[in-house]
């Protein structure tokens, strides 16, 4: 039986972007997304993405100049680097060719290593076995593989390892991991099988964190980073299939602008929260508009759902809100008091202050941005409702006269917003981390 493969839009935008000068652009790859052309060529990928964003955010008439001289295969994720120019090109293929380059990985591991660092050395062939590539290892004709690994965190049944290339072959992290006893999780090639349903793992957990190269164009060294977000904890609370069932699960996701709250779409180019690998069978708690971002809790807890979303249990949201002008005392103080919206309803009494530039300096920026007026000063408020009508608080401020410009929900009663939880991500949290 042929596996049905999985629907993919590979959208890029600027928080995907790990560097970029005038000769390179490294891309933060996700789990799932081709970096080449496959057999089907209507199948998205990465180089014709990373095209397509170029040329328009550059307002290019033509397609960019791109080359690629590395891989990462489909279900690994991390860094990818493309030279932008011809110039930068033979760099690029000397640096790969060579082995010119500091390339580290990470990886979450079935077992523990053996050792807590060691090189591993195997000589590797490639065979085809039932239409299927892999590397296998042989005692003569083979191509020498050597990684370094390090164990950087160990529980009961899973690592993190930090794998060092020395070599640069197929597969080489996932079988000489496997080869050794510490197959990386998930790895249907070359991993265990009933620990990967174990996990409900599908696909490597293996990522691509670190790179660095000497380039002789600006002679300087370029290091590119990818934080390896991975921890042990998310991994057991799901070790077993058959005591997830009816687990309770909880996770909050920092949900970007122009994506629907949903996990359907009507359209392919729309982007909705089945593009965001998120974990199955759990449910929005509430809901944030497509053109809002911020704090959305996911749960498979319908009792929690419930209680966040009816607003007879008035539970308090926080909002940060970007409007048109600074509102004066009286302003604000009409916002607190309630105002009448769309609908004749009358708003609660809430809690509203403008924020101060040190509070807002961390806010990542819109893709793509919101529309100024050069003319026209914006600023920041907070403010905090126990009731959420259909676009509640842009009416609010907009009754008061000051339009919204960008809505980020930051909180749900106790559960905020985690500083290092990046648009577009999320993290698993327990149930005694917050409270109703």
């Amino acid at each position: 039986m042929t596996k049905e493969i999985k629907s993919i839009n590979i959208r890029l935008d600027v928080k995907d972007i790990l560097f970029e000068d005038d000769n390179y652009i490294a891309v933060n790859k996700k789990s799932g997304h081709p970096v080449h052309q496959t057999l089907d060529p209507n199948r998205p990928n990465l180089f014709n993405a990373l095209k397509s964003y170029i040329k328009q955010r550059d307002k290019l008439e033509s397609d960019p100049y791109l080359a690629l001289h590395h891989r990462l295969d489909v279900n690994t994720s991390g860094i990818v680097l493309f030279a932008k120019t011809k110039k930068a090109n033979p760099v690029l293929s000397e640096v790969f060719k060579d082995r010119k380059a500091t390339k580290l990985y990470r990886a979450i591991c079935v077992g523990k290593p053996p050792q807590n660092h060691a090189t591993i050395e195997h000589f590797l062939k490639k065979e085809r076995i039932k239409r299927i590539e892999k590397m296998v290892p042989v005692k003569s004709g083979g191509q020498k593989t050597i990684t370094e690994y390090k164990l950087i965190e160990s529980n009961d049944g899973l690592s993190i390892v930090e794998f060092k290339l020395i070599t640069g072959r197929m597969h080489q992290i996932r079988v000489q991991s496997a080869l050794n006893g510490f197959p990386c999780l998930g790895d249907n090639l070359y991993g265990e099988t009933s620990v990967n349903k174990k996990y409900n793992q599908e696909g490597q957990v293996l990522h691509a964190y670190y790179f660095k190269f000497f380039d002789p164009i600006s002679d300087t060294d370029i290091e590119i980073s990818s934080p390896f977000n991975y921890k042990l904890d998310s991994f057991i609370e799901n070790s077993s299939n058959s005591n997830n069932r009816g687990k309770k699960q909880y996770y909050i996701f920092n949900k970007p602008y122009n994506v629907l709250c949903q996990f359907t779409k009507q359209t392919q180019e729309e982007l909705a929260l089945c593009d965001y690998d998120l974990p199955k069978e759990i449910y929005p708690a509430g809901r944030l508009d497509k053109d809002s971002e911020g704090l959305l809790f996911l749960t498979n807890d319908g009792e929690l759902i419930n209680r966040i979303a009816s607003p007879k249990f008035n539970k308090e949201k926080t909002y940060w809100v970007q409007v048109e002008r600074v509102p004066t005392t009286n302003a604000l103080n009409e916002l607190k008091r309630g105002v009448v919206i769309k609908g004749g309803h009358k708003t609660r009494p809430c809690k509203a202050r403008v924020l101060s530039e040190k509070e807002t300096a961390k806010i990542a920026d819109r893709v793509p941005p919101i529309r100024e007026r050069q003319t026209v000063p914006t600023c920041w408020l907070e403010i905090k409702i126990t009731e959420g009508k259909n676009r509640q608080v842009r009416r609010m401020t907009a009754k008061i006269g000051h339009p919204t410009l960008r809505l980020i929900r930051k909180a749900i009663g106790s559960i905020s917003m985690q500083d290092d939880l990046i648009p577009g991500t999320f993290k698993q949290v327990s149930k005694d981390q917050f409270k109703f």
